[in-house]
């Protein structure tokens, strides 16, 4: 039943009125005004600034229209214009000044008496058009700053916002490159990203060590022991290797492998590769780890390069890798194999002896041995004879040495060439030269020659060098030397100029003594002589080992090397002055010709003056990449030419003839 809209449920009706009254018309009331105080609010919000300039404006139009002296208070308007300008901008800033001068315009023509101030109409006009082109260059001037601003300030937030996203990267770059670089060698990560890397073919040298009776002791043992121990033992080697710019290509349980000469391709791979393994031996037994190391090195042509598909690494394949693998594993504790292309490489620079196919334990052995020794006694005493010489050939085959064998027949048979005895024990050694002298290795088709590398030589100790007498006399000096002589020796590797800081700096000093400098002198020229050329490690190790003339070029940039040998000792904490004045200065002439500063005769430190000439007679007689080293008489006839063209000091040019 449908109920009438003019009535109540009682049936009693009701006006229209009230019925307009009640619920329907309040709701509608009560809607719109809160819907025009919401947008009111919006208004104000998105206006305010307009407002708040509006309200100045009105403020100080209302002071002006209110307050004597109108005149004086023109300047009021500058307010409202600079607010505008600052707020609103330029455009908005010029249209209210326009609008302010407009009305105070009118305001004068109609109430003139208002702006007289001593003058006609005309001239109160002119001033309120000054006036205004003053108030119209504020509002654009001040506005044109104020969006200048603005646009900086939105320049600088977004360059903040960049740099934020550009920090968050960077942090996420140093991560990235924190863990590959502590599961990768930096300098393969670095040319890695660089995309530096490729497959190539190159004459590197190959490294392989490993610890004897490892695994019986990791059976022995708990495995947290185990792995503290050989943690410790990498920790040791793992220094050395980088020093000597080896990269090292994996850990394989406790052994390693290691590369010379890849990335980086280092001409003297095969001397850092021995001089590493040298010093890791020394290492083993100065920590006393409850194993002995056995090494060898290879050196040849490999294929090196990133290899592997989703998880790659830099290593390198081919024969001479196998080569140093089976070195190492013939080798017997504590000693260091090289085959024969690596021997040929290191041979000037250490001391090596090649091996025969058995060792000396025979008892046999033990009784040619002694054989020899009366031979040679003999033959010192007696001179050389065919007969004895023939006698010390056969004793040296009886103990399988087929070269010295060899070596004895040719002096006998150059003594007694109709000899057939001779001539028949010469063919023999020479048959059995392989069969006695090489190694058959696992894999390989022939035998090779094997070497085994005992210890570094000392140009200082080389009496074809300096005389006996020297050494001996000034032998506890060298004791004193405290240098990191580990250090120096790695950048003598560079260029293959090994025992140069040992002679150089012993050489300097006795040249010192005989001059009769104080003692501290003596002792700063010694250390000086030993690291004065530290700074080569930043010439590029192409240019060091360059066996062609240099450009001018590079000879600019070597000889920046002497001004960054005192800057790496300053990092290294040298920083006597007498000390680093004997460095920076070594390569001055006496003439004035020499560098870095040209200084001449006596402004040449005496320390400098007398390591200069012991550098240079170092050099000459040492071998270089370019030659082999010269004979004493001629290395001292070319620095005696030298001194006469006004090279050296003459007074220690005469000391250094009087001692050799």
């Amino acid at each position: 039943m449908s109920v009438d809209p003019a009535q109540n449920e009682d049936g009693a009706s009701i006006s229209r009125k009230e019925t307009f009254r009640d619920a329907p018309d309040f709701e509608v009331t009560e809607g719109f005004s809160a819907t025009l105080a919401l947008r009111f609010r919006n208004f104000m919000i998105r206006h305010l600034e307009m407002v708040f300039v509006l309200l100045i404006a009105i403020l100080v139009c209302a002071v002006f229209f209110i307050l004597p002296y109108r005149f004086a208070f023109l300047n009021l308007f500058y307010l409202p214009v600079l607010l505008a300008a600052y707020i609103l901008g330029k455009r908005k800033a010029f249209y209210a000044s326009l609008n302010i001068i407009v009305v105070v315009a009118v305001t004068a023509i109609i109430r003139p008496e208002w702006f007289a101030v001593g003058g006609n109409m005309t001239s109160t006009l002119i001033m309120i058009v000054i006036w205004g082109g003053f108030l119209v260059l504020t509002s654009v001037g001040i506005g044109s700053l104020q969006e200048k601003l603005a646009k900086g300030f939105e320049e600088t937030r977004r360059l903040y916002e960049e740099l934020k996203i550009s920090r968050v990267a960077e942090e996420m770059k140093e991560k990235v490159e924190r863990t590959l670089y502590t599961t990768m060698d930096p300098v393969v990560a670095k040319l890695a990203t660089e995309g530096k890397l490729r497959i190539e073919k190159r004459e590197i040298s190959i490294m392989f060590c490993d610890l004897t009776d490892f695994t019986a002791y990791s059976d022995q043992n708990p495995p947290d022991i185990v792995l503290d121990e050989l943690n410790r033992f990498i920790g040791h080697v793992e220094p050395i290797i980088e020093l000597f710019r080896g990269h090292i290509d994996k850990y394989m349980g406790d052994g390693v492998m290691v590369e010379f000469g890849a990335p980086i391709d280092y001409a003297q791979h095969a001397l850092m590769a021995v001089l590493a393994a040298l010093k890791m031996q020394e290492r083993m037994k100065d920590i006393g780890l409850p194993w002995k190391l056995r090494i060898g090195i290879a050196t040849g042509y490999t294929i090196v390069g990133m290899m592997g598909v989703h998880r790659q690494a830099y290593s390198a394949i081919g024969d001479r890798v196998n080569v140093a693998k089976r070195l190492e594993e013939i080798c017997e504790p504590e000693r260091i194999y090289v085959d024969e292309f690596t021997f040929k490489f290191v041979e000037p620079f250490v001391n090596v002896v090649k091996l025969r196919n058995m060792g000396y334990s025979r008892q046999t052995d033990k009784a040619l041995l002694e054989e020899l020794r009366v031979l040679e006694h003999n033959l010192a005493e007696e001179g050389e004879s065919s007969g004895l010489l023939y006698q010390m050939g056969k004793t040296h085959f009886g103990l399988h040495d087929a070269s010295a064998a060899i070596t004895c027949f040719e002096r006998a048979l150059a003594l007694d060439p109709d000899s057939t005895e001779i001539r028949l024990a010469y063919a023999d050694a020479n048959l059995k030269r392989d069969e006695f002298e090489k190694f058959q290795l696992k894999g390989k088709l022939h035998k090779i020659a094997v070497y085994e590398v005992r210890s570094i030589m000392s140009r200082w100790h080389d009496s074809s060098v300096i005389p006996k007498a020297i050494a001996k006399q000034y032998r506890d000096v060298e004791g004193t030397i405290k240098v990191p002589q580990d250090l120096v020796l790695a950048v003598e590797s560079l260029d293959g100029s090994i025992g140069r800081g040992l002679l150089v700096a012993m050489l300097s000093y006795v040249l010192a003594d005989r001059l009769n400098l104080n003692e501290d002198l003596k002792m700063n020229i010694l250390e000086a002589g030993f690291l004065q050329d530290i700074g080569k490690e930043a010439i590029p190790h192409h240019i060091l080992n360059r066996q062609a003339s240099l450009t001018e070029h590079e000879i600019r940039f070597v000889e920046k090397y002497v001004l960054e040998s005192v800057a790496s000792l300053k990092r290294l904490g040298y920083v006597n002055d007498w000390f680093l004045e004997i460095v920076k200065h070594h390569h001055e002439l006496w003439n004035g010709n020499g560098y870095p500063d040209g200084l001449k005769g006596e402004e040449i430190p005496i320390g400098a003056r007398i390591t200069a000439v012991a550098e240079a007679y170092s050099a000459m007689t040492s071998w270089r990449p370019y030659r082999g080293p010269w004979d004493v008489r001629l290395a001292l006839n070319e620095i005696k030419k030298n001194t006469e063209k006004g090279y050296y000091d003459p007074q220690v040019v005469d000391i250094l003839f009087e001692i050799l």
